[in-house]
């Protein structure tokens, strides 16, 4: 006998539903089952057939291609139905590349062989359930299709639809949406309190003072005429011009625009401004003390020679020393 040479790989596929491996399996409890395996992502598809002829084989096929999209390739053995011409020329019609395995050489279509084997043995484990086949086969498939793969290293669900099936694992998962949910509400409850406020709302047709931010006039008077969001509102403050405000640049119209131009005053008076003593003081001083002359008769030449002694002085104030004066000694030296 001629010696075996090694196994040679498929091209690996780039996209799932490329190319795809079908096969028989059974009987099972009287009941036959095609195999259909996508090779770029491990997805297997199994349907139960009452009978393997080409035309039922078609029948199945042709509802996979409407689900997963016609292949390009379709790998099989040399099984009746699928040499039968029936069967090409499905495959001709399709524009699918039809490839057989060589005769008496099941290793050319080994994807589909092991997932054969892997079905059998699946149905074999679950041999003394008493369930019907169907829930039998829904149980391996969902197994199957969610868990990761040794070649590729992930699940064929993962591959073919690009996300996790969910099953009943995840039922003990703590729920992602749910727990965003309840911090969320937290977050807005401590804001909430912390404000010591309720959530203002306005409705369509409110008359309130918006915030304007482009001239000198801070506030100017509008209408509500749509609300685009929780706290957003769209306002009309004069004819065909119209401002998107949050409702903290919003005022309702029982706040009059003096009380709100008072709370600006009061706000800006918090900040403490530097006394500057201007030069026109000093030149006011000589005018009073020319006046205080007319009315005070012999008190006159006490009263300029003070004035004039204050104005001949600085009105600079001397500031206090903030740090101690540094006391300066001559270096130390050392004679050599």
């Amino acid at each position: 006998m001629p010696s075996k040479v090694s196994l040679h790989p498929w091209e690996w596929t780039t996209s799932p539903w490329q190319r795809v491996y079908i096969d028989y399996a059974g009987p099972f409890k009287d009941t036959m089952f095609l195999v259909v395996v996508d090779a770029h992502s491990k997805w297997p598809e199994v349907i139960p057939m009452k009978s393997t002829t080409a035309a039922k084989t078609i029948e199945v096929l042709r509802n996979l291609f409407a689900r997963f999209g016609i292949p390009e390739q379709i790998v099989s053995d040399n099984g009746p139905q699928f040499v039968s011409e029936e069967f090409r020329s499905f495959m001709k019609s399709n524009g699918v590349k039809h490839i057989t395995s060589a005769p008496y050489h099941p290793a050319t279509n080994g994807l589909a062989e092991r997932s054969v084997q892997t079905f059998k043995q699946a149905l074999r484990s679950m041999e003394e359930s008493s369930k019907p086949i169907q829930e039998k086969l829904a149980k391996f498939l969902i197994t199957y299709r969610n868990t990761p793969h040794s070649t590729t290293g992930e699940s064929p669900a993962q591959l073919m639809l690009g996300r996790p099936i969910r099953t009943r694992l995840d039922l003990v998962k703590p729920n992602l949406n749910r727990k965003m949910v309840i911090k969320q509400q937290e977050q807005s409850r401590k804001s909430a309190s912390a404000k010591n406020r309720a959530t203002r709302q306005l409705e369509v047709g409110d008359m309130v003072m918006a915030r304007d931010y482009r001239g000198n006039l801070k506030w100017r008077s509008g209408k509500v005429i749509e609300r685009i969001g929780p706290l957003m509102y769209k306002i009309e403050v004069t004819s065909g011009v119209i401002w998107r405000r949050h409702i903290d640049q919003l005022l309702p119209t029982e706040v009059k625009l003096s009380t709100i131009q008072d709370r600006e005053q009061t706000a800006n008076m918090g900040v403490v401004q530097p006394e500057v003593i201007s030069s026109s003081s000093e030149q006011t001083l000589p005018i009073v003390t020319a006046d205080l002359q007319v009315q005070q008769g012999s008190s006159t030449h006490e009263l300029v020679n003070e004035s004039t002694t204050e104005t001949s002085m600085p009105l600079a104030t001397t500031s206090e020393r903030r740090y101690p004066e540094r006391v300066r000694k001559p270096p130390v030296r050392l004679d050599l």
